[in-house]
């Protein structure tokens, strides 16, 4: 495939896909989860209800330079060593002329949930998508720069939901062209939350959870984007604060918790990722000592970022939805990997807030439970393997 034939992607958004008979739908080998601090090749299958098996999984350290910029809109520049990083772990994965869904961050995407009266007629339903469009497109772009995708995904009350993607044509020939010429053949793209959602499907369909608005929070290294679901059905997408232009601020990510503990302690980034591991920031009990953690203070103010951002989500969607509460808050992803901050967080949001690792069974090819902290950095990969388109 020619590096212009990339120009045909579209991103398939895996919208809550079913996983019963997903794998013979699917024509790629393996999924590459480009992430912020690592690219990962990943192997997976479903064994049972919330119970997967990764069969494969290789991590190599993500380049230097920031792969996507945090405004969709910006010129995309792929760093000089992402090829060469790309390389790294295609050779250790094995995976020359192997097909493999890309997956991106989700900050490069520009999402939006929409509702329509279930009684408008298809004319009717058409015109309100291209003028949901016409005001998402950011000002000064021409459309015809833009991949866009729409797919309905239900019914709530008496709304049709539709969910809106786009991402900038750029971002998928640029760097979907680096990675072909590592010898490897991307054939879809999608974003890493809309995999994730996959593998805690069973939980968000279990008849004791279809009254609850339970929301999923990818927890991302630069950023985090937070869906929320209702009757098993997705119902709110933020990957950004409030609102959808694309200068909204990114949710805070795990990285800003590093930075600002690089800054105070005048650590490197991996010694500040060290620390953030062994070190007591959180306590295991939403209790007013909390405030006499030393560590705690350091990271305070970016926590109180993340606490007011996801707040912010919620409110609107209980205003939005005439619901009462967000009932609980799912923790994944590779940031969600700071001990006890779920424990905080859900006492901030006055809700509860429950790691998405104990949620499900992840074992290796041996058998063995993986430890948590690989379920969160690998469940969008996982999920991947879980669709129905």
């Amino acid at each position: 495939m020619d590096s212009e034939d990339l120009s045909a992607f579209t991103p398939p958004l895996a919208i809550h896909g079913e996983c019963e008979n997903a794998m013979a739908l699917q024509n790629y080998k393996q999924v590459v989860d480009i992430g912020s601090r690592h690219l990962k090749a990943v192997v997976a299958r479903q064994l049972g209800r919330s119970k997967f098996q990764v069969s494969s999984q290789v991590l190599v350290d993500s380049c230097d330079g920031p792969i996507f910029q945090s405004n969709p809109a910006s010129e995309v520049e792929v760093p000089s060593d992402f090829g060469s990083t790309f390389g790294q772990l295609a050779r250790s994965a094995k995976l020359k002329k192997t097909n493999v869904m890309l997956l991106y961050p989700d900050f490069p995407f520009l999402v939006n949930m929409m509702t329509v009266p279930a009684k408008a007629t298809p004319e009717e339903r058409t015109n309100a998508i291209e003028q949901e469009i016409a005001t998402f497109v950011p000002a000064g772009h021409d459309r015809k720069d833009w991949i866009i995708e729409i797919k309905e995904i239900g019914q709530l009350h008496n709304n049709m939901l539709f969910l809106i993607a786009m991402v900038k044509r750029d971002q998928i020939m640029l760097v979907g062209g680096a990675v072909q010429k590592t010898g490897v053949n991307p054939i879809s793209i999608d974003t890493s939350i809309l995999n994730a959602i996959n593998v805690y499907h069973d939980y968000l369909t279990d008849a004791e959870n279809l009254e609850k608005n339970i929301a999923v929070l990818n927890f991302g290294h630069y950023s985090s984007s937070l869906v929320i679901f209702k009757q098993g059905k997705l119902t709110t997408f933020h990957n950004r604060g409030i609102g959808t232009g694309t200068e909204q601020n990114l949710i805070v990510g795990g990285h800003a918790f590093t930075k600002r503990i690089m800054e105070h302690f005048k650590l490197g980034e991996r010694e500040a990722e060290d620390y953030k591991k062994n070190e007591v920031f959180f306590l295991p009990e939403f209790v007013p000592e909390q405030d006499k953690i030393a560590n705690y203070q350091v990271i305070k103010p970016i926590f109180g970022e993340l606490v007011k951002g996801l707040f912010a989500i919620t409110e609107h969607y209980v205003a939005r939805f005439r619901e009462f509460k967000v009932d609980e808050i799912i923790l994944t992803g590779g940031g969600a990997n700071f001990s006890n901050i779920d424990v905080v967080l859900g006492g901030h949001l006055n809700t509860i807030v429950k790691p998405g690792a104990d949620l499900v069974s992840i074992v290796d090819s041996s058998g063995n439970e993986l430890e948590p902290e690989m379920k969160n950095v690998l469940a969008p990969a996982i999920g991947a393997f879980c669709r129905d388109n």
